[in-house]
C-alpha cells in the first residue's frame, strides 16, 4: 500500500498538451462539417511532433499517428504544405483503403502498437471517428454500443500508453452526433464552432482540467490563431443575463441559480465557463464580476454601471 503525497507527485510527463489533454486518455474534437476539424487536428499533430506550443500551451514532444478515413495522403500533405508544417519523421499516417474498412480491433492495432513500442509515440488522431469500425453493425446512436466502443479505445490507451483524439461531427442542434454516451464516456470534449467573419470559438470541458473557451481566427495558411481582442457580440445567453443585471444593478448568484432564474438553454457549468471567458466583453458593457469559490459552489457578484456614466465619472 502506498502513501500518495500529492504535492510530491511528478506530473511533468502526464500531459499531451498542458492543461488541455492528459496522457493515457480519450478526447473528442467535434464540429459541424466544413468548419475545420481536420485542420485543427493537423495543427495539434504539428505542435506535438515539432515540440511547439499549441495556443500558448506546452506540449509533450512525441511521435504522432494520424489515421484518416476521409483525407488521402496527398490531401493531408497539401494542407501541411499550405500551413508550412514540417511534419518530419515523427509523423505517421494511415489512410483507409477505399475498398476495405478499418477496424479498431484489427487493422489499426498493429500501427498503434508500433507507434508506442517502436517510436515511443503518445498521440493517435482518429479522423473521423465514424470511419473506424468496432463491429459490423454498431450504432452510433446506441448508448451500449458507444460504451463498448470507448471501452475498446480505453483498453488500447492503457495498454499502449497513448492518448486518442477522436474527430467527430455535431448534429443539427450543435450537440455531439449520436448517443449522449460519447460526451459521457470520453475524458474531454473540444467543441469548435464557426461564429462569423472567420472567427471561431474553441471550448473545452474535461475531467482533469479547468474548462476554457478561446476565440480564434484562421489565417490564409489555414492555421488557427488566438484573437486577443475580438469584436464579436455577446452570446445571446449573456445578453439575457445583462438585461437582468441592468434592472437590478447588483446581483449575487451561482451559475445554477442564474440558469434556473433566466431559464437559459445551457448547463450551469457551461454558463460559468461562458462568464469566465467573456469578462472583457462584459466589462465593455459596464459589468464587473467578482468570483468567490467555496467548498460547495462558485459564487459570483456582478455589478452594472452604465458605460456612458462610467466614462463621464472617469473624466
Amino acid at each position: 500500500m502506498k502513501n500518495l503525497e500529492v504535492d510530491n507527485f511528478n506530473q511533468s510527463n502526464d500531459y499531451i498538451i498542458e492543461g488541455m489533454m492528459r496522457h493515457n486518455s480519450i478526447y473528442c474534437l467535434v464540429a459541424p462539417p466544413k468548419v475545420g476539424k481536420s485542420l485543427l487536428a493537423l495543427q495539434i499533430a504539428n505542435s506535438i511532433v515539432n515540440n511547439l506550443p499549441f495556443f500558448n500551451k506546452r506540449v509533450n514532444h512525441s511521435a504522432v499517428l494520424y489515421i484518416s478515413t476521409e483525407l488521402t495522403e496527398y490531401q493531408l500533405y497539401e494542407r501541411a504544405r499550405k500551413a508550412n508544417y514540417s511534419l518530419g519523421s515523427n509523423f505517421y499516417f494511415l489512410e483507409r483503403d477505399r475498398e476495405h474498412e478499418l477496424y479498431i480491433n484489427g487493422d489499426i492495432l498493429c500501427d498503434i502498437k508500433e507507434l508506442s513500442e517502436t517510436y515511443k509515440g503518445k498521440l493517435v488522431i482518429i479522423d473521423m471517428m465514424l470511419g473506424i469500425k468496432y463491429t459490423d453493425d454498431y450504432d452510433i446512436n446506441d448508448y451500449k454500443d458507444i460504451n463498448n466502443l470507448i471501452k475498446k479505445y480505453r483498453e488500447y490507451s492503457m495498454k499502449y500508453h497513448v492518448t486518442f483524439l477522436l474527430v467527430h461531427h455535431t448534429n443539427k442542434t450543435g450537440r455531439t452526433l449520436g448517443s449522449t454516451g460519447i460526451d459521457g464516456f470520453v475524458d474531454g470534449i473540444f467543441h469548435l464552432k464557426d461564429i462569423e467573419n472567420n472567427e471561431f470559438i474553441l471550448s473545452s470541458i474535461s475531467r482533469d482540467y479547468q474548462s476554457f473557451e478561446i476565440t480564434l481566427k484562421r489565417n490564409d495558411n489555414l492555421i488557427f490563431e488566438i484573437i486577443e481582442n475580438s469584436s464579436r457580440e455577446l452570446d445571446p445567453r449573456l445578453n439575457e443575463f445583462l438585461k437582468y443585471l441592468i434592472k437590478r444593478k447588483e446581483v449575487s448568484f451561482t451559475p445554477a441559480e442564474m440558469v434556473a432564474k433566466l431559464d437559459l438553454n445551457i448547463s450551469p457549468t457551461k454558463f460559468g465557463m461562458l462568464l469566465n471567458n467573456n469578462l472583457q466583453l462584459l466589462e465593455r458593457e459596464g459589468v464587473s464580476i467578482e468570483k468567490n469559490k467555496t467548498a460547495s459552489a462558485r459564487n459570483y457578484k456582478a455589478v452594472f454601471i452604465d458605460p456612458i456614466n462610467k466614462n463621464v465619472d472617469d473624466t
